[in-house]
């Protein structure tokens, strides 16, 4: 008989403020095996990854849907004892990429998930989740939750050792910088929604998200990519609209753009002089 899966969450410490306290306070006497624990990061473990028993309709598993499916962490599903999913799950902390440099792997946070797992072939993908089973993804852009399955139905655990297993190759790097966007671009929103919430009020959510892009990726046109420089840029348009810098009457910022004379960040600030000198304008014909 084959034994029934047991469900988990896998939390990010990082993202979910003192996570240890937080699981005592949802749980009495909860399961919980420390994934940086047994390895050099073991000091920090507490902003880990934490693998928690999850048992039927608890305060823990409300929390995680409430507040942390979406951005801190995974509900996993497995018939392997915990000792080994724990270990084959720790191997994964931690890749190889290119040059033989060794980057934490923050495979935990959904958003990084789901551009990894499901773009593997059947094979690779297997012997990644090793002894899990299911692994579940929110739904987001007005689609359902989304399963990742494992085909096979014996896969061994991996060990966790020092010199990463897990290797990521620049294609998969690539594809996961697209969860760095996505990450970047809600917490460009939320810049958005406190100091412009008229900007987007009237918006669905998937015009909210191909807005940040095009604010990201106008930005970017015009040499600024670093995050700050973004959310400053973003102040211009959610004043202007994505058209910035491109409309008939955004010309005074053009001429700002091209001035020679000024370097990148002082453009930027001179940008944002002009748009306050905007506001006063407008401020004064509205009392007119």
């Amino acid at each position: 008989m084959i034994p029934a899966a047991t469900r988990y969450l896998l939390l990010d410490g990082a993202k979910i403020e003192n996570l240890p306290a937080r699981l005592y306070s949802l749980d009495d006497n909860p399961t919980i095996e420390w994934l940086y624990h047994a390895t050099p990061y073991k000091e920090v473990f507490d902003v880990g990854p934490a693998l928690v028993l999850l048992r039927n309709n608890g305060a823990l598993e409300q929390a995680f849907t409430e507040h942390w499916q979406h951005d801190a962490g995974l509900l996993i599903e497995s018939d392997a004892p915990l000792p080994q999913l724990a270990e084959h799950l720790r191997s994964l902390i931690h890749a190889r990429v290119t040059g033989e440099v060794t980057l934490l792997f923050r495979y935990y946070d959904p958003r990084v998930m789901r551009h990894w797992l499901p773009t593997l072939i059947p094979g690779e993908k297997d012997r990644m989740m090793g002894p899990v089973s299911r692994v579940r993804l929110p739904g987001r852009d007005g689609q359902g939750e989304q399963w990742i399955v494992r085909d096979q139905r014996q896969q061994n655990a991996e060990q966790y050792a020092e010199r990463p297993w897990l290797y990521l190759d620049d294609q998969q790097l690539q594809q996961l910088n697209q969860g760095k966007l996505e990450t970047f671009d809600q917490q460009l929103l939320e810049h958005v929604h406190t100091y412009f919430p008229d900007c987007l009020a009237q918006h669905s959510t998937a015009d909210q998200q191909q807005w940040a892009v095009l604010c990201r990726e106008g930005a970017a046109s015009h040499g600024y990519s670093a995050p700050k420089e973004v959310v400053r840029w973003s102040a211009l348009v959610a004043e202007h609209g994505t058209a910035f810098p491109q409309a008939p009457d955004h010309q005074a910022y053009r001429e700002i753009l091209q001035q020679p004379t000024l370097n990148a960040t002082q453009r930027l600030d001179a940008l944002l002089v002009e748009l306050h000198r905007h506001w006063l304008l407008t401020d004064k014909e509205s009392i007119a």
